[in-house]
Formats: C-alpha cells, structure tokens, sequence
C-alpha cells in the first residue's frame, strides 16, 4: 500500500521515512502541501528481495562498515547495480498508482526519504537525492531507482559512518509530489540558526525553483523577521542574473532573468507575512524549530518539505530551567556525590514544607508547590546547582515579593536577576493572582511579620531541643549496629530532629529581608563613598559558634608555644603520626586530652563539611595538626580575645559614623534595620552550626552503614555507599529495588564522576526542555583583562576591610597543601571548615560566595581582608604571584614579582 495523505499515522510513520512522514503530518495539519503519495519502505524490500541485490548490498556494506570499501566504491557499484535492475511488474504497478495519485500528465517531484531521516537529532540534508520536473511514468519509475540508490551515496554512507548510525539499517522510501513551477521559492527557518536565536525567523528566496538555492547555486534575498510579530527587521537584498525553470527533458536549467526583476525584492510585505504566519504555525504544532522549504505559484503559497534544525548550538525550545551555583558552591563545592545530592534534595524539600506549614500557606498551594518544593536543586555534571525558578517561586508565597527576589539574589550571590520575560515561570500558585489570593499572601505576610516578633524565643528554644536530640543520636556507636538498625536510626532522627526545622528557616528569611533592607538604606541614605560600612557594622558579635573552634585552636596554640619540647613534637612530627606521639608521652597527657576534648567538641568540622563522603576528624585528626602547626610556625600567634576586642571597636567606630549622618526617624528606622539584620546573621550562623552538626551525625551512619553493607558484599568497598541515591539505599533495606546489583551501579557512576570532575559546568545555566541532552553546560572562556579604571586587575564582593599586598597561595581542595605562612589565601570557595584556616594568612580571596557566606561573616569577625564573589580568580591568580589586596574596594591588583 501507499502512503497517502488518508493514511493513519502509525502507517505512515512506520513506512513513510522521515521526509515523507513530515509530508504527512503537515497534510493533516491543513497546511498548503501539494499532492503527494510515498512508495513506503517495504518496496525497497521487496526491490532487494526480487533480485540478488540484498545479498550483495549486505556484503557490500559489511565491507564498508570493516573500512574495507571505500564510500565512494559502495556508491558507484549500487548505483550501476540498480541502474541494470528493473522494478518488475509489480512495482511498475505500484509506482504508477502513485503516479495517478500525485496526478498523470502533471511534471512531478520524486525525492528520497530514508527511514531516519529529517529527525531531530539527524537531517540528512543533501545527503540523499531528489529529482525535479519528472515527466511521464517511466521518468517516474527511473527516479524512484536512483532516489533508492542514493541511500548509498559517498556522502550518506560517511555520514551514517560519522554519526554511528549502522549501515544495515538503510532503508529508502520515495516521494512524489506534484511538482510547482515556482515563480518564486526557497527556505524558511523558524529561527536564526546563526545566532543560534529564537527571536528571529530567517527567509531566503530566489525567483523560479528552490534548487539553485538550497544546492548553493544562486545567491539568494535574505530577510530577518521578528519571531512574535513577524515585523520584518532587516532584508539583503543581491543581485540575481538568473533564475532555475523547467529544463526541457526534466530536471532545471538556468534561464536569464528580466532585467527589471534581477535587483529587486524576490518577496512583498504580503508574501512574507505568510511566510511568517506559516512558520509560526509550524513551531507551535512541532515545537522545536523548522528548515522549511516552500514555493510560491500565482501568488499561492505551497509548503514542500520541513525538517528540523539539528545545527542550533543549543535547546531553544521546552520549559526553561534557570541554574545558578553562586551560593550553595560554599557548602557543595565541586563534584558532589550522589549520595550528598539526593539527601540535600530530600532535607530542602522536608525544610521549605515547614516553611510554608509555618507560615499557614494555605493547603491548595501547598499541594501545587510540591511539585518544586522537591526540586530546588539540580545536580549538573556532579555539581549541586540551585533551580532559580523555584526558589523564585517560594519566596512569591510571601508578599513585596519584588523586594524579596532582589534580598534573596543578594543573600545567593545571585550575580543576574532573571529577567521579565521569564516572569510567568515565577508565579507560586495561579490562585495568587485573584483577589482572595492577594488577601491569603497578605494573611501569610501577617504570620512571617508575626514570627519577625518572636523569632529570638524560636531560635532559642530550637537550639535547646537540638542539644538533647543531637546527644541522643551521637551517642550512638553506629559501627557496632547492622546497616538496617542504623538506617532505621537515621529516619527516626530524620523525623525527630531534621523534622523540626522550623525556626531556623523561618530565621533564614528574616535574615535575607533584613540583610536586604540593610543594604538598601546603605547604599540610600549613606551613599556609595561609605560602601563597606555594612561590613563593620555587621563585624564584631562576638557570638557566633561557627568561630568557636578556631579561637579554641588558637588557645591550644599559645599553650604549646609556651611549652618548647611539646611545640617542637607538634611542629617536626608528620600530621598523621602526632595523636599517637602525643598519647606515648606521659609529660604531654594534658594536651593530647585538650585534643580529644577539641574533636570530641567539633570533631563534625572538616572542609566541605556538608558531603556526606567527606572524612572528619572523628575519622582522621590530621588537619587539626596541620592547622597547629601552621600557628606555630608564624612569627607570633594572634590573641583571639585582643581580635574580639579589636572588631568590637571597628564596629562602634562604624556605629558613631552613622549617628554623624543620620538623625531623626531616619537615625531610629536605621538602628532598628541593623539590630534585627545583626541577630538575624548571628541566628543564621548559629542554626547553620548545628546543622553542621547533625550532618556530622548522619555521615558517620553511612559511613557505618557502607562498612557493613561491603562486609556482607553488597558493596564493593565501603565507599561504594556514596555513589547510591539516598532512595537506592533507602530501597536496599525496604526491598523496593527493582535491581540490585549495586556493585555494578556504584561502579557505574564512579567512571561517570571521574568524568566529570575533568570540566567545570559554568556557573549560571539557563536550560530547556531535558536538562542533559542540548544544553552546553560551559561556555568558552574569555581572559580576564584588567578592570575599565586600570586599577584593578580582579574586583569581587567587598566584605573584610584593609590593604594587604603578598604572595598567593592557591588552595582548590582539602587535598592541596595546607602548609600556610603568612600567604593571601585564594580559593574557588571556602566553607566553615576553612575557617581555621585563616589566622595563618593576610587575606583571603574567593571565587565564589555572597556578602551572607561563611566565607564574608567570620572574615568580617576575624578581621580578615577579604573578598568574595572575584568573577576569574581561579584562572587569573597562581601560587607565587604577588598581589595587593583592597578589602574596602574589592579590588586586587596584580603586582610585580
């Protein structure tokens, strides 16, 4: 049977190829398409089937395949090979229905269309051949051979060659379609594939046949339209001297063009107008954009093929995701484990529903955001990345949400806010946009402003609960329980613990509305000449735990420099060996217990601290010594209590410079701002510790539970754990695996994350349609140059004041060298398990991270020059180079060796 515009689809898509099948779709759509019928791909097999052509071809192309043939041997023997071979009574038969159906006595097109053809991943365009102006039945049937052969082409082979498409595949099917003598044609795209746009269509036409332009041949009117209006933009109009009409035997020749027409437009206002209208209609019915080739005759539009463009450099079409890493690099900074991913996936889902429970957001919206509430992370090449859009949508379900996006962007580090034609992404709930629902944010607006009131008292009696609850669980020794009894614990303390979260998050947003307001009358009423104000002012609290540990090493530092033979043990003995030295020398029992109280206390501490692959010092104690040893080697040891006291002054300093520029209601409203974005920093800080410390409680479960589950050969090495889902581990105790080698699985994603740890994903992606699959998730690198004024090499986020000029030294991971000196410390970023870090350098840059980060707060706290958000730092700055560092200006300046 024939395919015929009365076909049903599953017939046509099965026998039609995909230039036939396109034929097919945009028939019954209703679009101008000519006449046609497509001679499907089971008479290509019966062709190779009457004749010993399929035996040869197979051979043929085995040899192919093997390199043994050349493309172009394989191209000239099928094409003779067909050439002798005659279709046989049958198939005359069948091509001569086709030719009746497309219309006898007319001049027809006859065109390839090979069964994976014109896809969205492979067009094939040029590769397979067409004939046009064929006339007569037997003109027909000689077509349909050659068209069969050029399946066969040079081209077409090394192109399936190329693409790993497999030869034995080949199959060819064959349109005919009346054929229109054109007086104008040639191609519309339903994008700019040269800019790689959506905005604009691109048209190009020719007087007479389409062939002179799609081979090449002619030069050919270009015009720009926009995309949403079909407005045209611009037009290049060339010379044309000769135009392709219908040659006397078939096929086109070229034919002079009228003088008057050979420098005008090829297409009126009007003619473009359907042209557009015509590919707006294609990309909402096919919705990925279109290589359409067309012809006008006697001012009617016809459409004679569309394929998709596969050349685009990346998705323009499908539901935009919006990634940005700006803040969450701090606490997952580089390749992430699966494991880490998915329970960070699981925690800020439970966290945000308890957000919007608190909040009394109304059931209805609630339901709906579930459906982001689960996804306000993604995980891009192993990297953890925020979904912009649905953050941007949380913070929609409280009102001024204007305001609050531009505190949540500042409290991320969010360098580009989303722009307005993204806006219907951003809606929380469409029942916001009704009076009722302005009257429920409002009423949300009251319970936030509500606990705005009593958030000290929540915070307060939630760091209590958290005390007894984190006793309970971390006295637990989880390497003498089974894998299931630990999971088991891990729920209950998933339910019971990280199940009452509420307080600090509700404190999270305090913070990112106060830090917010803060800023603005900053940069309003004091202006941009007292710019790091904001930071002294914020310095100096003196209460934050996440500085706790280092002012502890600090005092356990001055205390072995006072005692020579015990400092001379912590400076000359290896990091690793010092525990037990110091645990063999009687006279030194004293310190090795102040060590143990110290990991006892902050044992959960480490750089990247919230990886749950990550070893802390319960595991190894190394870098705790590594840190010491970096103090006792400087020429003096800092005084934590004379820093405090040296912070405490900066910030009252700051203080009288605000009473000197403010009075009035401005001096009062001021104060205020600042007292609440103070104690909501120090809450921030304070929840995020003990954060830190239930996530030191759960790495030691997995870390038991991988031992356990490689003990019974479930895994191959303990470690294998960390290359599992959170739900594949989850399924491993509850029998919900639907297979379970997980050997095989966690050996399968180790190989994918060696990968990924080769490239670096940029840090703000904007996606469409599936996430992984024609996205580019890096850009090509643009050197860095110096900064317009010539000041500054490198600017970034102001958060630590003084001038330093040093030596960097560049720190990317817990594994680098960690011997420091004195350096100006350069990392792509820090969390709280650098902290301790930092009394043994003189300034710190980071690439990534927010005036809220880690990185900014205890910089600020410790008196440390220091800048954040330093857009290229990773690529500009090497160990050994020389810079000077402005912590007021947020400027570094490449200096001399």
């Amino acid at each position: 049977m024939l395919v015929l515009p009365t076909s049903t689809e599953s017939f046509a898509r099965r026998e039609a190829g995909g230039k036939g099948f396109n034929l097919y779709r945009m028939s019954a759509l209703g679009l101008p398409v000519p006449p046609f019928a497509v001679l499907g791909r089971r008479f290509f097999d019966r062709y190779l089937a009457s004749s010993s052509l399929g035996e040869r071809l197979a051979e043929l192309l085995r040899g192919v395949a093997a390199a043994r043939v050349a493309p172009e041997e394989a191209e000239a023997r099928v094409r003779g090979w067909m050439e002798e071979t005659p279709l046989g009574a049958e198939l005359q038969d069948w091509v001569e229905r086709a030719y009746d159906a497309v219309g006898r006595g007319e001049t027809i097109a006859v065109r390839s269309s090979a069964a994976d053809e014109d896809s969205r991943a492979f067009s094939f365009a040029g590769q397979l051949s067409s004939f046009l102006y064929v006339r007569g039945l037997e003109g027909a049937a000689q077509a349909v051979r050659r068209c069969w052969a050029s399946g066969f082409s040079a081209r077409s082979l090394q192109y399936r060659l190329s693409n790993a498409l497999p030869l034995a595949a080949i199959r060819v099917s064959v349109v005919l379609q009346r054929m229109i003598d054109a007086d104008a044609a040639g191609v519309l795209f339903t994008c700019d594939p040269a800019a790689g746009s959506l905005q604009r269509f691109v048209v190009s036409a020719v007087f007479g046949a389409g062939e002179g332009l799609v081979s090449g041949a002619l030069d050919a009117d270009t015009y720009w339209l926009e995309a949403g209006t079909g407005r045209l933009l611009q037009r290049q109009l060339v010379h044309k001297a000769v135009a392709l009409r219908a040659g006397d035997s078939g096929g086109c020749r070229p034919a002079a063009l009228a003088s008057g027409l050979q420098d005008e437009s090829v297409l009126s206002e009007a003619q473009l107008q359907s042209l557009w209208q015509l590919g707006k209609r294609l990309l909402d019915d096919l919705r990925t954009p279109q290589d359409v080739e067309w012809a006008i005759k006697d001012g009617a539009l016809h459409l004679l093929q569309t394929r998709a463009v596969t050349s685009l450099p990346r998705n323009l079409t499908g539901y935009p995701n919006l990634w940005d890493n700006s803040n969450i690099v701090e606490s997952y900074g580089g390749v992430t484990s699966p494991l880490s991913f998915t329970f960070a996936l699981r925690n800020y889902r439970s966290v945000y529903l308890q957000f919007c429970e608190i909040l009394g957001v109304p059931a209805p919206v609630v339901r709906d955001m579930e459906s982001y509430l689960g996804n306000m992370l993604g995980c891009l090449h192993g990297r953890v990345y925020y979904n912009l859009y649905n953050w941007y949508k949380l913070v929609g379900v409280l009102p001024g949400f204007r305001h609050n996006r531009e505190f949540m962007e500042t409290m991320m580090g969010v360098r580009e806010a989303c722009g307005s034609e993204i806006e219907e992404r951003i809606r929380p709930h469409e029942s916001w946009d009704t009076w009722r629902g302005r009257l429920r944010r409002f009423e949300v607006g009251l319970h936030f402003c509500w606990y705005h009131v009593r958030i000290q008292a929540m915070v307060d009696r939630f760091l209590a609960f958290f005390d007894r609850a984190h006793l309970e669980f971390r006295e637990l020794d989880y390497r003498r329980m089974g894998s299931d009894e630990i999971f088991a614990t891990y729920q209950r303390m998933e339910r019971e613990m990280l199940g009452q979260w509420k307080a600090p998050i509700v404190n999270d947003f305090l913070c990112m509305v106060h830090f917010g307001l803060l800023r603005k009358l900053v940069g309003s009423w004091l202006g941009a000449g007292d710019s790091d104000i904001q930071n002294d002012l914020i310095a100096g609290d003196g209460q934050l735990e996440s500085a706790e540990p280092t002012r502890v090493l600090l005092r356990m530092a001055r205390t072995a420099a006072a005692d020579p033979p015990l400092r001379q043990i912590l400076v000359e003995t290896p990091a690793e060996d010092l525990m037990e030295s110091l645990n063999q020398a009687p006279e030194h029992h004293a310190f090795a217990g102040q060590v143990r109280d110290y990991v006892d206390r902050f044992g959960f501490r480490c750089m990247n601290e919230m990886k749950l692959e990550e070893i802390d010092l319960f595991g190894d104690p190394s870098f705790l010594f590594t840190v010491l040893k970096n103090y006792l080697r400087a020429p003096a040891i800092p005084d934590p209590d004379q820093e405090q006291r040296r912070e405490r002054q900066r910030r009252a300093e700051a203080e009288q410079r605000v009473r000197a520029a403010l009075s009035g209601w401005r001096r009062v409203v001021f104060f205020w701002v600042l007292r609440h974005a103070r104690k909501a920093v120090r809450n921030r800080e304070n929840t995020r510790f003990a954060r830190t410390r239930a996530y030191g409680v759960i790495r030691a479960m997995f870390h038991a539970m991988g031992e356990d589950l490689a003990a019974r050969r479930a895994l191959a090495s303990p470690d294998d754990i960390f290359f599992l889902t959170i739900d594949e581990v989850a399924g491993a105790h509850h029998g919900t695996l639907t297979a379970f080698d997980l050997s095989e699985l966690a050996a399968l994603r180790r190989r994918a994350y060696t990968r990924f740890a080769e490239e670096e994903p940029d840090p703000r992606l904007l996606t469409r349609g599936p996430v992984y699959w024609g996205n580019p998730m890096t850009t090509e690198q643009q050197p860095v140059g110096p900064a317009a004024d010539e000041e500054a090499d490198l600017r970034g986020l102001p958060c630590g004041p003084g001038v330093v000029e040093g030596v960097v030294k560049v720190v990317r991971s817990p594994r680098d060298d960690l011997q420091l000196a004195g350096e100006i410390l350069v990392a792509p970023r820090t969390d709280p398990g650098w902290v301790p870090l930092y009394p043994s350098i003189r300034g710190l840059l980071v690439e990534k991270g927010s005036l809220l980060s880690h990185s900014a707060i205890v910089a600020r706290e410790m008196g440390l020059p220091a800048i954040v958000g330093v857009s290229g730092l990773m690529r500009t700055l090497r160990t050994g180079m020389r810079v000077r560092l402005d912590g007021r200006r947020g400027t570094v300046k490449i200096l001399p060796s």
